[in-house]
This record gives structure tokens, sequence and C-alpha cells, in this order.
């Protein structure tokens, strides 16, 4: 092999190892794209293409690939020129959305001309007898795009630690070197040095700290918002009653299922004299955090009924009057509120748009809906609400339950439905309160297929065993 070739072949080892790491990050991140692309955001996709055609010009400017490929020298030349028009569109796009607020109008006029100039300097280069008509024009406008990034990346104030002080750094780095490119393929600098690509290279390398930092920092974000939904669980299960009243003659059971960390269910108890219990089950709109905020407000209101707990209706308009105007955005409670009264052998209730309680009377062996009530809560704060009452006897069972069971959606979208429920009672009639709360939830678990649910999920269950 001549001296001059393999002279030519050394001068390309640092060019073509960059293009091949520049070319396989350009790949990397395509990859990341396509497995990120619901995220709606170019930006990625954009460096893909700008690291993948930049690879595949600075290999296709190496010596190597004019021994590899039988190509004439014009048309090498005119390719090289094609790839250096299109890429400055992606180029561009990817600094617009990285430096994002402040110029970006500005950002985008220049982008929108260097894809002008690429329309028109494309077809140019494969048409006219000359290539790389459009190369002047073309640095001027990089160098003047490259002017105006820099100033608007160090508009934002002096040089801070973190990840803004990586960014700024990476992009002067790759500033200069594509400025001192452009103005020696203009001759207007005297030396020569192509450099450009190691400036490239150490940006991409930026990138990359920048993004493990930002990584980094999400994870400790992650970490310590996990703690405080921790925290914020804990809590909020210490509002509820940790044991169920014993009151000769009456069975209770209680299960709570947020769908996240922590719920907008609550339930609770207001005992009174000899045998009675009255039993509040609440359902705030949505579910989460701001859901759980409501529903510890709850436990205030409702602690301080005690004093009149055998008027659901009392019950009921008390706390909505408690909790109106004071509800964030549109949140609003659905509830309803029981009073059990063993010696009397009665139950009174109320409701507030919660889905009506279930009693099944075993004397008549039929399923009742406790349907009175009235309006949502915390909405309106001359919502009036009404009660009834009905009898009681031995071996009836009272359910009380939030939307998250009859609303339960199996793999088909189905939902569990009233009807679903209704029977489910009156096939498992015989059950202890025990009993029947923990065998609906595993009816519910395999009607959905799965053990987890979309909504929050609260149920007491109640046995009377004996009466007055």
């Amino acid at each position: 092999m001549p001296p001059e070739v393999l002279e030519a072949l050394r001068d390309d080892i640092v060019p073509a190892a960059i293009g091949f790491i520049v070319l396989g990050l350009g790949l990397a991140a395509g990859a990341l794209a396509v497995l990120r692309r619901r995220s709606g955001s170019h930006t990625l996709v954009d460096l893909a293409l700008l690291s993948s055609l930049y690879g595949l010009r600075l290999l296709a400017d190496t010596y190597a690939f004019r021994l590899l490929f039988d190509i004439p020298e014009d048309w090498r030349e005119r390719s090289v020129n094609v790839i250096t028009y299109v890429l400055a569109v992606p180029a561009a796009l990817f600094f617009e959305g990285m430096l994002g607020m402040g110029w970006r109008r500005l950002l985008r006029r220049f982008s929108q001309a260097v894809a002008l100039l690429a329309a028109v300097a494309v077809p140019a280069e494969l048409l006219l007898p000359r290539p790389g008509t459009f190369l002047l024009p073309y640095r001027i406008l990089i160098i003047t795009g490259v002017l105006i990034m820099v100033a608007h990346l160090f508009w934002a104030g002096s040089f801070r630690t973190g990840s803004l002080l990586w960014l700024r750094a990476s992009f002067a780095v790759l500033a200069l070197f594509v400025v001192t490119e452009n103005l020696q393929d203009m001759g207007v600098v005297p030396w020569e040095a192509d450099l450009e690509p190691v400036g490239f290279l150490l940006f991409l390398g930026g990138l990359g700290l920048v993004a493990v930092r930002g990584l980094m920092d999400s994870q400790e974000s992650l970490a310590s918002l996990r703690q405080e939904l921790e925290t914020a669980r804990q809590i909020q299960a210490s509002t509820l009653p940790q044991t169920t009243p014993d009151i000769a003659g009456l069975e209770i059971a209680a299960r709570y299922l947020p769908a996240e960390s922590v719920a907008g269910d609550f339930y609770d108890f207001l005992p009174a004299e000899g045998r009675r219990l009255g039993i509040f089950l609440a359902d705030v709109s949505g579910h989460g955090v701001p859901a759980a905020l409501v529903a510890s407000m709850l436990k205030v209101a409702v602690a301080s009924q005690a004093g009149h707990a055998e008027s659901p209706a009392r019950v009921l308009t008390e706390v909505n009057q408690a909790l109106t105007g004071k509800l964030p955005g549109n949140k609003f409670i659905t509830a309803v509120y029981v009073f059990l009264d063993l010696e009397a052998s009665r139950v009174t209730y109320g409701r507030a748009g919660h889905p009506p309680p279930l009693l099944w009377r075993s004397r008549d062996e039929r399923i009742e809906e406790l349907a009175a009530g009235g309006l949502v809560m915390g909405r309106l704060a001359l919502s009036a609400y009404k009660e009834a009452s009905v009898p009681l006897g031995p071996g009836d069972r009272l359910l009380l339950f939030t939307d998250g069971i009859p609303e339960a959606a199996n793999r088909a979208d189905e939902q569990f439905g009233d009807d679903r429920l209704q029977s489910f009672l009156a096939m498992n009639k015989d059950r202890t309160a025990e009993g029947l709360a923990e065998a609906l939830l595993g009816q519910v678990r395999e009607w959905r297929g799965r053990v987890d649910f979309e909504d929050d999920l609260t149920l007491v269950a109640v046995g009377i065993t004996s009466g007055s």
C-alpha cells in the first residue's frame, strides 16, 4: 500500500472513531425516542437525527470511505454537502427544544430559516454543475444561529452549580468549535485544524452528564416523594378506627383499600349510650392526595357530631355546612350515615348522594335498599337531608360500601354492578360480618381478574345476632 494511502488512513483514525461513536449514540437516542414516543416531546428525536447525520457525515468525509465505496469525488462531496444542509434542521429544532422559553420566537425563526435554506440548497446541490453553491450562506447562518443560542443560554444569569453549569459549558465548547470551523472554511481565520468533531463529542458527553444528573435528581425526588406518601398513608390510617365497637348482639367488619398510597374514602363510628351506634361512610370525589386531604377534614367534622349521633339528617346537614366552601376545586363528598339502635331493633339512616346501603331482612328473606337521602355534600350549604327508619331483626345483614365495589370493572370493562352485589349478599346471608366482608372482596377481585383496584374501595359489613 502506498505510503500516502497509509498516511491518509492514519489521519482517518480520530474522525472515523468519533463518527462511529456519534452514529451509535444517535441510533441509541433513536431507540430511546421510540420507547418514549408517548411523552409528546420531539427533542430526543431531533437529537437522534442530529447525531446520526453528523456521524454519517464524518464517515463519508474520510479517505477510508472513498476506498470502500467507488463513488466519484464530485458526488461524494455533494453527498457530504447534502448531509450538512439537512442536519442543520434537527440541530436547530433540538436547540430550540433545549433552550425553550425566553427567545423561543427568535429560535423558531432560525429553525425556519435553516429549513428554508436546506429546501433550496439540497436540490441545487444535486442539479447545479458546481457543488457547494450555498455553503457560504449556510455557514453565515450557522454562525449567526450559534451566537444567538449562546446569548440566550448565558442571558439567564451568572454560572450556577448543577445541570445549568454543565449545559452551558458543553454548549460553549461546541459553539467555539463550530464557529471556528466555519470561519476556517470561509477563509476568515488562517489556521487549519478540523476540531469540530471533538467539540461535538464533548458536547454529547456534557449532555450525558446533564441527563445522568437529572436522572439522579429524579430518583432522589422520587424516593423522597415515596417516603412522604408512606408517611401520609400512615397518618391517614391512624385517622380511621383501629378497632370495631364491641356491642352485644352486633357484628361489625370493615375493609379499606386505597387505589393509591392514600385515598379519599373514609369511615368512622359514633358510639351512643347503650346498644346504639352510628356508622358514617364517605367517598371524596377523585382519589390520591387531594382526596385524602379532604377525607382528613371529614374526621374532625364527623367527630363533632357525637352529641346528636341518633339523627342522621342532622349529622349529614351539619357536616355539609362545615365543609361547604372549604373543598378545593370541584371536589364533593358522597356519604351515608346509619344509626343502629339494637334496644329498639331499628336502624335510622340518611344519604348524601351515596350508593344506598343494602339490608338483608332475614325474616322476609329479601334485600331492601336504604335509599332515603339528599344531594352530595360540600357544594351547597343549604342542602336538606332526609332520614328514614326501618326495623332490624336477628339474622339481618347490613352492607355499607363506596362505589369502588359496584363500579369495579373486569378485563372486558364490564362493571360488577348493583344486581351482582345484591345477589352476592343474598347468597352469603348466613356468613358472619367478617366472613361477609372477606368473601365480598374475594368476589370483586375474582371479577376484576387482578388484585389492584382503579378506585378506592371501602366497605362496612354489619350482622345482627340478637334483638332487643
